[in-house]
């Protein structure tokens, strides 16, 4: 008489594993809410930067400058900036998704690995870029202005520093990842 109590592995389609589904809807949904995400930043910098009389008027207020005779060449620079930044996430997401499509296969761990350190690495360039063309974008904006008037100003906002602790979280997962993938190896060549 056979025991049910357990199931041998190779009587188990791996595909059916209740923790592997779990684990592969969680992958579409992550993917989902990532290209989401992507293109809703790509939107908000388009919207922004697009609408002449919005920039304007926000930027004349927060840098205290007239920037009525501002240059639509300006703006585009800064939305330039901007878009540069958004590559780097789309690299990040791009990454994000090979990882993700690795992830449920037991045979790519290795390759799973390497894709998320780079996730997490163009997520830390992302948001480095972006924190780091602030000024310049200022800058930019006010080149017209005479040389006193111009400036060079930097901004820090609560939302920074939830994105960069998001970055150094992915980065110690993907280090934490690969070192279990290091530690895999080693059991294995043990037995």
């Amino acid at each position: 008489m056979p025991y049910f109590g357990t199931v041998a592995s190779s009587d188990l389609d791996s595909s059916q594993t209740p923790a592997l589904r779990k684990l592969r809807r969680l992958a579409h949904l992550l993917r989902a809410v990532s290209a989401g995400y992507a293109c809703w930043v790509l939107w908000g910098i388009l919207t922004w930067w697009l609408d002449a009389e919005k920039v304007q008027r926000n930027f004349s207020s927060y840098l205290g400058r007239d920037l009525s005779a501002m240059a639509a060449s300006q703006r585009y620079g800064a939305l330039a900036l901007d878009l540069l930044a958004w590559l780097l996430l789309v690299a990040a997401v791009v990454y994000c998704w090979k990882f993700l499509s690795c992830l449920s296969l037991p045979h790519r761990l290795r390759e799973a690995a390497k894709h998320i350190s780079l996730c997490a690495w163009y997520a830390i360039a992302c948001e480095t870029f972006s924190e780091l063309s602030r000024p310049v974008q200022s800058f930019l904006l006010t080149m017209h202005l005479p040389a006193t008037e111009q400036l060079w100003k930097w901004s820090f906002r609560n939302v920074d520093l939830l994105a960069i602790l998001f970055c150094l979280a992915l980065l110690m997962f993907a280090y934490l990842f690969n070192w279990t993938m290091e530690l895999a190896e080693e059991n294995r060549s043990f037995v």
